[in-house]
C-alpha cells in the first residue's frame, strides 16, 4: 500500500523533471536559431530587452526558482559565449561590467519571480487539499443528515402505528396474575412478544430432563414439540444464550431458530425451561439485543414456575371433621 504512492509519486516527478527539460531545451534550441539567423551569433547583443529573457521568465513564473535558475544559467552561458568578441575597444572594467550585467539580472529575476512562484503554488495546493477535505466532510454530513431524517421518519411512523403502548403493557402485566390458566398464559406470550420484539416463538418447560414446548407465539408456524438432548445440556452452562451469530452455537440451533436463551432457577441453578426464538434480524444479535434476551429469563422463570405450581396443584390431606 505504501509502495504504489510512493512508485507513482517517483513517475510524476521524473515526468515532470523531463518535461521541464525538454521545454527550456526547445525554447533555447529556438532562441539559438534565431540568434544566428538575425544577429549572426552575437548572443542578440543589439537587442534590448534579450530575447534570453524569455526562457528565465517562463521558467520561473511556470515552476519556480529551481527551472528558473537553471534557465538564467544557460541564457548566461550563451551570452558570455557570443556577445562582444571586440573587447578591446573598450575599457576592461566597463566591458566586465557590460557583459556581467545581464546574467546578474537574470539571476536575480530567476530567483525573486521562481520564490513567489513557489509561494503561489504551495498556497493553491493547500487550498485545494482544504478544498478536497471539505468536500469529504460535506459528503459525510449529507449522508449523517440522511440517515439521520431516514431514522426519525421510520420512528415516528413506528410510535404513530405501535400497538404495544405503556397502557397495553400494563394490562398485560396486570392479566398475569389472573387465575385462568388460558389467559395467563396469553399474557405471558404478550410480556416476551413486548420483550423479544418478535412474535415468533416458543418457550419450553423442562421436567425429567427433557424440553417439551408449553407456550408459543402468535406468530409460529413451525416449532419443535421436544428440544433435542444436546441442546438442553449444553444452554446454561455457562452460557444464559446460544444464537446464530456465534458459529459454534449454529450446529446446536439448526432447525431450532436462531438464538435460545436458558431460564435457569435462581435459587439451585437448574435449566427449568428455555425460550427459543424462531425469527430475528441477524444485525439485532449484537451485545446489546443480546443482553435484553437475557433479561427476559430474570422475569420468566418465576413465572414458568408458577405456572407449572398452578397446572400441578399440592394435594393436602382432608381434615377430621367433627
Amino acid at each position: 500500500m505504501t509502495q504504489q504512492p510512493r512508485q507513482r509519486s517517483w513517475r510524476s516527478g521524473w515526468r515532470r523533471t523531463a518535461r521541464i527539460a525538454l521545454e527550456l531545451l526547445l525554447a533555447v534550441a529556438v532562441l539559438v536559431a534565431i540568434d544566428r539567423w538575425l544577429t549572426g551569433g552575437t548572443g542578440f547583443a543589439q537587442i534590448q530587452p534579450n530575447p534570453y529573457w524569455i526562457p528565465v521568465l517562463a521558467m520561473a513564473l511556470a515552476y519556480g526558482t529551481g527551472p528558473g535558475v537553471l534557465a538564467a544559467a544557460i541564457a548566461s552561458g550563451l551570452w558570455l559565449l557570443y556577445a562582444h568578441e571586440n573587447a578591446g575597444e573598450r575599457d576592461y572594467l566597463d566591458h566586465l561590467f557590460h557583459l556581467s550585467l545581464q546574467p546578474l539580472m537574470w539571476f536575480s529575476a530567476a530567483v525573486a519571480i521562481g520564490e513567489v512562484t513557489i509561494v503561489r503554488t504551495t498556497r493553491h495546493a493547500r487550498l485545494e487539499k482544504h478544498g478536497q477535505v471539505a468536500a469529504r466532510n460535506l459528503a459525510r454530513l449529507t449522508e449523517a443528515f440522511a440517515a439521520l431524517s431516514h431514522t426519525n421518519r421510520r420512528l415516528q411512523v413506528q410510535i404513530a402505528t405501535e400497538a404495544h403502548t405503556v397502557g397495553h403493557a400494563i394490562d398485560t402485566a396486570t392479566r398475569v396474575s389472573s387465575i385462568d390458566p388460558a389467559a395467563r398464559r396469553g399474557a405471558i406470550g404478550e410480556l416476551i412478544t413486548l420483550a423479544a420484539r418478535t412474535a415468533d416463538f416458543t418457550c419450553y418447560r423442562v421436567a425429567g430432563g427433557e424440553a417439551r414446548a408449553w407456550l408459543h407465539g402468535a406468530m409460529t408456524v413451525r416449532h419443535r414439540d421436544v428440544l433435542p438432548a444436546g441442546l438442553v445440556a449444553c444452554i446454561g452452562r455457562p452460557r444464559a444464550i446460544l444464537h446464530v451469530a456465534d458459529t459454534e452455537d449454529r450446529a446446536m440451533l439448526e432447525d431450532v431458530g436462531v438464538a435460545a436463551v436458558a431460564l435457569l432457577d435462581r435459587a439451585g441453578g437448574d435449566l427449568v425451561g428455555c425460550l427459543v426464538l424462531h425469527s430475528l434480524p441477524f444485525d439485532a444479535l449484537n451485545a446489546s439485543r443480546t443482553a435484553e434476551l437475557c433479561e427476559i429469563a430474570s422475569w420468566l422463570t418465576p413465572l414458568l414456575a408458577d405456572s407449572a405450581r398452578a397446572t400441578h396443584p399440592t394435594l393436602r390431606p382432608a381434615g377430621l371433621v367433627a
